[in-house]
């Protein structure tokens, strides 16, 4: 894949991040990333972090034979299952880069978190 196609991809990615309601103002000692249209977004050790903060591992590990990543996340104590169902402790995304299935990852959990506070509501 070439670079503009992951440029176009990470894009997306960020667009549902903000979409989700994240601000590079929300990111508190973030260390953020920056596109080309001077958008910021978390670096993957932010969100790896982040996730951190909230009791969840996050792995994110590249998948040679479809040419991609996928980020997967879980809690801390326990191990990480392909099999599980989503929710608002486990979940699984895919993208064509690192950066992408982290800020996809982030962008993922936040949704969940606000259908759960929809629900409550």
């Amino acid at each position: 894949m070439c670079e503009k196609e992951l440029a176009m991809n990470l894009t997306y990615a960020v667009d549902r991040l903000y979409e989700m309601g994240w601000l590079p103002s929300k990111g508190g000692g973030t260390e953020l990333d920056r596109l080309d249209d001077g958008r910021r977004f978390p670096s993957v050790q932010s969100i790896v972090a982040d996730f951190g903060l909230a009791g969840l591992k996050l792995v994110i590990k590249p998948n040679l034979m479809f040419n991609c990543y996928q980020a997967a996340w879980c809690p801390l104590n326990e191990n990480l299952d392909p099999a599980h169902e989503p929710d608002d402790r486990h979940g699984t995304v895919i993208g064509s880069c690192e950066r992408e299935a982290a800020v996809y990852a982030l962008a993922q959990h936040l949704s969940t978190l606000a259908e759960m506070q929809l629900a409550i509501a």
